[in-house]
């Protein structure tokens, strides 16, 4: 099997890499240069990836939301995981329409475009998330139980003109989503979609990142705490999945007889930051001499929504880590990296 993954120097796409090439499949990867190509090749190589030689094939496409250079990459492709969309805040009010927006909208388009147009592609599957599930503007609903029925109402208009780019960034992957879902209804396709909406995102990274300053945003969140500092950080979007377990569903999602197009949540359940503190405080010694103690063992998650992921857990014979297993290599991964740039700075000053 021949897979196409858009975005492959990203966080989440390099371990779908992995996974796919340790299950024995073929991956035809995007990156936009070839200067990320060799650092994704670099980093991959480096975190013991098997079979790069022989089953990855990295490809140049500039522009991923062209369909004249995304066309050649999916030609003869049996899948497409479409990956390709920025998890960013980097945006000012005014940039939103031009920068998280459009991007994501006519990506989404491309891939499916691609699809449809390459008659080899029988799957379609696509990286969304939780904000697309979850209506922000409703505030914390304890009680509520969060499902693939549900879907932010946010539109174009709500993305292109707010003034925060948390809601732009929201709007785009709900606007993302729905040109799939869309594709498919105004078009006869012989492929099957399936959309992913995964909470937040934690875990060991084996991408190629030079600086905990390029720190991916979900990763950021366990940063923030590990980091320390007098208080622990307020908890954001209480959901999350290890990154492994998102592999893996992606895997599934690309190899399981399913019964039509298909829509998944996928979280592991509720997290906030003192159980961040908790954890690594319990079970690495230097996060016990500098991480927040706040108050060890209070949980928030009586006081905001849930999520159901009956359906992924089901559907694709999935099971999910916890959070200790996820969150604690992270952290000596990032306290290592951590030292390594304060003996390069050192290095640099001697110099």
């Amino acid at each position: 099997m021949l897979t196409l993954i858009t975005g492959a120097n990203g966080f989440i796409a390099t371990h779908c890499i992995a996974t796919l090439l340790r299950a024995g499949h073929s991956i035809r990867g995007t990156v936009r240069s070839a200067e990320k190509a060799t650092a994704t090749l670099s980093a991959l190589n480096a975190a013991g990836v098997p079979h790069l030689e022989t089953s990855l094939d990295l490809v140049v496409v500039p522009d991923p939301t062209d369909l004249a250079q995304f066309l050649p990459a999916a030609a003869g492709c049996d899948a497409i995981l479409h990956l390709a969309s920025a998890f960013t805040y980097d945006a000012e009010p005014g940039q939103f329409e031009e920068r998280l927006l459009r991007p994501a909208i006519q990506g989404t388009r491309v891939a499916c475009e691609a699809a449809k147009q390459c008659g080899s592609v029988k799957k379609l599957v696509i990286m969304s998330s939780f904000a697309a599930v979850y209506d922000a503007a409703l505030g914390l609903q304890p009680g509520k139980v969060y499902t693939e029925e549900d879907w932010s109402p946010l539109g174009y208009a709500e993305g292109r003109d707010t003034d925060n780019v948390a809601v732009a960034y929201r709007a785009s992957k709900v606007l993302a989503e729905r040109t799939a879902w869309t594709y498919i209804k105004e078009n006869d396709v012989d492929f099957q979609l399936v959309t992913l909406c995964p909470g937040m995102v934690f875990g060991k990274m084996i991408h190629p990142i030079s600086s905990l300053k390029y720190l991916n945003a979900s990763n950021g969140i366990v940063w923030e705490v590990a980091k320390g500092g007098n208080e622990i950080p307020p908890t954001k979007a209480p959901v999350w999945v290890d990154v492994q377990d998102l592999a893996e569903t992606c895997l599934r999602a690309l190899t399981v007889d399913l019964p039509s197009h298909q829509r998944f949540l996928v979280t592991e359940g509720p997290y906030d930051t003192q159980e961040i503190a908790d954890v690594v405080r319990e079970d690495i010694p230097a996060a016990s001499k500098r991480v927040a103690v706040g108050s060890p063992g209070a949980r928030i998650r009586d006081m905001h929504y849930s999520c159901d992921s009956g359906k992924v857990k089901r559907m694709l014979g999935l099971r999910f880590r916890d959070l200790r297993e996820s969150i604690v290599p992270l952290v000596e991964q990032l306290y290592a990296m951590e030292e390594g740039e304060r003996k390069d700075g050192l290095s640099a000053a001697v110099l």
